[in-house]
C-alpha cells in the first residue's frame, strides 16, 4: 500500500512537471503576440538617476550622470529638433564645441551650473516650455559606433516651479520640489515595445546637430568652404557649413551650483 502511495506521489510529481513545461512552451509561442509596453522608468523612484535639468538661462547634469562617464570633464552637446532628443558624447578639451560639464577637483568631479540663455531660448520657444519653470530629463546611457552617449528625450520631463521672481504675483502657494509629468506620460505604463526600440536608435542620419549650430544663425545650407578672419580673435570663431556663415562660439560661465 505504501509502495502505491509513493508511486502516485511521484507521477504526480511528474505529472506536474509535465504540466508546467507544457505552459511554458504555450508562452513562449504566444510571448510576441502580446502588446506589451515597456513600463516608464520615470514612474519609479529615479533621486540618483542620470538626469539633466534644464533652467531658462541654464542647464546641469546630476553628478550621477556625470560619475557614470568615467573621467569625462569636456563633452560635446547635441540636439535633434525633430526628434525632441538632446544627447551628450564625451571629448576632449580642445575639440570642437566642447564644453566643460563638471567642476573637477583632485579626487572628485562635481556637478555645475552651465549658463547658456541663448540655447535655453531657443530650446524653450522649440518644447513651448514655461520659462517660470524647470524641466528634468531622466537619461539613458547608449553604445553608437564605439561610443558612449547619454540620450534625453525632452517630451518625456518632469517639470518643477521654480520659486517666484521679486515682483511677481502669486495666487497660490508653490512647491517648487514637487515636479509632475504631463498626462499624457503621467497616465500611462509606458510604449509599445517596438517603438522603444526604435527611440533608442542613434543613427549619424537621424538629425542631429551641434548645440552650438541650434545657437546660431539659421540659414540655407551653402556648400562652400568657409574661411577663417585673419585676426588674433580667429580662435573665438567656429566654421560650420550648415547654415553657410561663421557662428560664434559660445562661452558657460563656470559657476558651482546646487542640484535639485
Amino acid at each position: 500500500m505504501e509502495e502505491m502511495s509513493q508511486q502516485t506521489n511521484k507521477m504526480t510529481t511528474a505529472e506536474r512537471a509535465s504540466a508546467k513545461e507544457l505552459r511554458r512552451l504555450e508562452l513562449e509561442q504566444a510571448f510576441g503576440n502580446y502588446h506589451f509596453v515597456v513600463i516608464r522608468k520615470e514612474l519609479f523612484a529615479h533621486l540618483r538617476d542620470p538626469a539633466v535639468v534644464i533652467r531658462n538661462g541654464s542647464i546641469t547634469f546630476n553628478t550621477a550622470c556625470i560619475n557614470d562617464m568615467e573621467d569625462v570633464v569636456y563633452v560635446q552637446l547635441l540636439m535633434c529638433e525633430e526628434e525632441k532628443k538632446f544627447a551628450v558624447k564625451a571629448c576632449h578639451a580642445n575639440d570642437k564645441d566642447a564644453l566643460r560639464w563638471c567642476i573637477e577637483k583632485p579626487d572628485k568631479r562635481k556637478s555645475r551650473k552651465m549658463t547658456c540663455p541663448d540655447f535655453t531660448k531657443k530650446l524653450f520657444k522649440l518644447m513651448n516650455w514655461d520659462t517660470r519653470c524647470r524641466y528634468k530629463i531622466l537619461g539613458y546611457k547608449i553604445d553608437f559606433e564605439d561610443e558612449a552617449y547619454y540620450v534625453f528625450d525632452l517630451i518625456v520631463k518632469e517639470t518643477f516651479r521654480e520659486k517666484p521672481k521679486k515682483g511677481e504675483v502669486v495666487t497660490e502657494p508653490i512647491d517648487t520640489r514637487k515636479g509632475y509629468y504631463s498626462d499624457d506620460i503621467a497616465n500611462t505604463f509606458g510604449i509599445p515595445l517596438e517603438e522603444h526600440r526604435k527611440q533608442t536608435l542613434v543613427s549619424e542620419n537621424n538629425g542631429y546637430i551641434n548645440v552650438a549650430m541650434l545657437t546660431g544663425n539659421q540659414k540655407p545650407v551653402e556648400e562652400k568652404q568657409l574661411t577663417l578672419p585673419e585676426t588674433n580673435e580667429a580662435s573665438q570663431y567656429i566654421p560650420t557649413l550648415y547654415y553657410g556663415e561663421t557662428v560664434q562660439k559660445g562661452v558657460a560661465e563656470e559657476t558651482e551650483a546646487h542640484y535639485e
